[in-house]
């Protein structure tokens, strides 16, 4: 794939075994795409499908049986791990890798599943305090074998990361577009800063502006940072396999995975190459280099080698 925008699958995996990712996972290796990424969720977070296997040890999985492709959770929730258990383990992914981790985080949204698995939901305000620490808390333990630190929410001393990451400087991932406090912190840490564009397209512009403005306010290079966005792809040699993919992916939800979408919604987008490929060019224009994709009804090797064939080098 091009080195200024990097394509790749994000791929739930609800009530998918194991051979069924690593399946996939390895095709889209093959196929050249430049990312895999696997959500962060201990139950259903909606689609109607089941629970996912845990995000950490799959990608643990993955990264021993692919080569080349670049792996990540899209995205970790900050809550979910002690940080400095959760810098080990992505210590370890990008070890077993060979250096293909990225790191992604996010505060967390899952109300019942913070309360199920950990007794309360925090307030915005902690989640976002804890994300941020656990960014500082995880880059501090990349870069050094023994750090520290001393947060509000979190206090480390003598924290022994050995050995360290295969990578120099593991890219971390901000997961989210809150305008006030979220793109302010991807500002100040992120490397990709990645949301999802479920209103129009004004809104998404809005975002950028507003990272834009953070990063003024930090005094960091705007263009330093990789844009990063996620759409739903439903992808045909013609309009029929189209309309066939969608209503598959009806029938086997029972419509939760398309109920809610609609072709006016920027986060979906269906047709044939050269239609997805006018619609993403829109998006690369505005300055993303980080393209994550779902397809319908599912993500299948025929579906990567289409978009690669056909729909990557139009974007050249």
């Amino acid at each position: 794939m091009s080195d200024d925008v990097w394509f790749g699958i994000n791929e739930a995996g609800e009530s998918r075994d194991f051979k069924t990712m690593e399946k996939m996972c390895q095709s889209a290796d093959k196929s050249g795409l430049d990312f895999f990424s696997i959500p962060d969720h201990f139950m259903d977070p909606g689609t109607g499908r089941g629970p996912p296997l845990e995000c950490w040890t799959m990608l643990a999985g993955l990264a021993a049986v692919t080569k080349k492709i670049k792996l990540a959770p899209l995205v970790s929730c900050y809550g979910f791990r002690e940080p400095t258990v959760l810098g080990r383990m992505a210590t370890t992914v990008d070890i077993i890798s060979n250096g293909r981790l990225i790191l992604g985080l996010g505060a967390g949204w899952h109300e019942m599943e913070f309360k199920a698995y950990f007794g309360s939901f925090p307030p915005v305000a902690r989640r976002m305090k804890g994300l941020e620490e656990s960014v500082e808390v995880c880059r501090g333990m990349f870069s050094k074998e023994v750090s520290h630190h001393n947060g509000d929410l979190y206090k480390y001393n003598d924290v022994l990361n050995s050995p360290q990451p295969v990578q120099k400087h593991i890219p971390i991932m901000i997961g989210g577009g809150g305008e006030k406090v979220t793109l302010k912190i991807a500002a100040k840490h992120a490397d990709i800063s990645h949301f999802h564009p479920w209103c129009n397209l004004s809104v998404v512009k809005r975002k950028l502006q507003a990272l834009k403005e953070h990063c003024k306010s930090v005094s960091r290079d705007y263009d330093e940072i990789r844009k990063g966005i996620g759409f739903i792809i439903s992808l045909g040699r013609d309009k029929e396999e189209v309309q066939s993919k969608i209503r598959m992916a009806a029938n086997d939800t029972g419509g939760s995975r398309t109920s809610s979408l609609s072709p006016d919604m920027e986060i979906f987008k269906m047709g044939t190459p050269d239609f997805i490929a006018k619609q993403l060019e829109d998006y690369i224009e505005m300055g993303f280099g980080f393209i994550s994709l779902t397809f319908v009804p599912s993500t299948s090797a025929e579906d990567m080698q289409l978009f690669c064939e056909e729909v990557v080098p139009s974007l050249s």
